[in-house]
């Protein structure tokens, strides 16, 4: 590994500070996993490994983060009893709280701990096939089934994925601090209004047909689910649930699809993408009911998914270019317009 930054030794400083709230054994070690939107630690005791997280700031509030945590913890609950999902088990600290907030430098850093969970992430051309994603589209499924039994707090917050959180810079999650007429030429302005108005209309169809809306991951991503070998099945563990919200659960199938098709992914215009599309499809309708008359929305919601992501580019700290990645970012929505279905 490269010898350690100044930053990442003051990172680790507060990481110990923070740690310093849970009832752990001696850690053995902290290493310092992944830093990006998040910064995540393992943490490594006698007896267990953890991932400690600290969030971005200017994203989430901490009653955000706290009832993100909330629903990981019930989606845990629910999968306790089977072996082939799991996801992270969110740590309450010595005060009772999911959340630690550490002041460094007159700012309050938000931090949470969770168990480690193992696997891999495969793709398109290593290791990714038709049977690991029927078993990624059973989670999904599998998340659904329990966002629309799960009965929130009264205390419970967190952002809507609607079409005014997705295209509205003032009612973006991300709190764009760019804005998007800054950001894109007039072609790709028409297109996102285009975008926009299109998903308007889906999620108004999907509002009339009922039970179409819930607490979504918002990150359904090959990169966010490990799938491991169980025998001759594949046990699949979801974790990053830092863009969870309230939205409609067809968009959350949007996210993979748009990896499988190569919109972004391994392979650009993946030539077998209509074959895993089916397969994640059927996967998903063997744990919940997926009608096919609602295929023809996917290549929209796809192409929104990227239409989507260039608030995110604008927001602060997120990327030194944000006209380039939003640029981008409707040259795949664009493509995505195009897909069959």
């Amino acid at each position: 590994m490269p010898p350690e930054t100044e930053d990442d030794l003051r990172l680790e400083s507060l990481a110990r500070v923070a740690l310093a709230a849970y009832d752990l054994a001696e850690p053995l070690a902290l290493r310092l996993h992944a830093r990006g939107l998040n910064t995540i630690f393992e943490v490594t005791t006698y007896s267990e490994r953890y991932a400690l997280r600290l969030h971005r700031s200017g994203y989430r509030t901490n009653d955000h983060i706290r009832s993100e945590l909330q629903f990981v913890r019930s989606v845990t609950e629910h999968w306790a009893d089977q072996p082939l999902l799991s996801a992270p088990r969110p740590i309450t600290n010595r005060n009772g709280d999911l959340v630690v907030e550490v002041i460094a430098e007159d700012a309050a850093l938000s931090w949470d701990l969770m168990t480690w969970v193992d696997g891999q992430v495969l793709v398109p051309g290593r290791g990714l096939t038709e049977n690991t994603v029927h078993r990624l589209g059973q989670a999904l499924a599998s998340l659904h089934s329990l966002s629309a039994q799960f009965r929130p707090p009264a205390d419970f917050s967190l952002p809507r994925w609607d079409a005014d959180g997705m295209f509205t810079p003032s009612a973006s999650p991300y709190r764009p601090e760019v804005g998007i007429e800054e950001l894109l030429d007039r072609r790709d302005l028409e297109l996102y209004a285009e975008i926009a108005e299109r998903t308007r209309a889906i999620f108004a169809t999907l509002e009339s047909a009922g039970d179409s809306f819930g607490i979504i991951h918002a990150d359904y991503i090959l990169g966010n689910c490990y799938l491991q070998r169980a025998g001759s099945a594949w046990r699949a563990s979801v974790f990053d649930f830092d863009d969870c919200g309230w939205g409609y659960f067809l968009y959350d199938l949007c996210p993979l699809l748009g990896n499988l098709a190569g919109h972004p992914g391994a392979i650009v215009n993946n030539p077998a993408y209509p074959r895993l599309r089916d397969a994640f499809l059927a996967g998903y309708r063997t744990m919940r009911s997926l009608p096919s008359a609602l295929e023809e929305h996917l290549p929209t919601l796809i192409a929104a998914r990227n239409a989507n992501h260039c608030l995110l580019t604008a927001g602060r700290d997120v990327s030194p270019t944000p006209a380039q990645d939003a640029t981008w970012r409707m040259s795949l929505a664009r493509q995505c317009l195009t897909l069959p279905y």
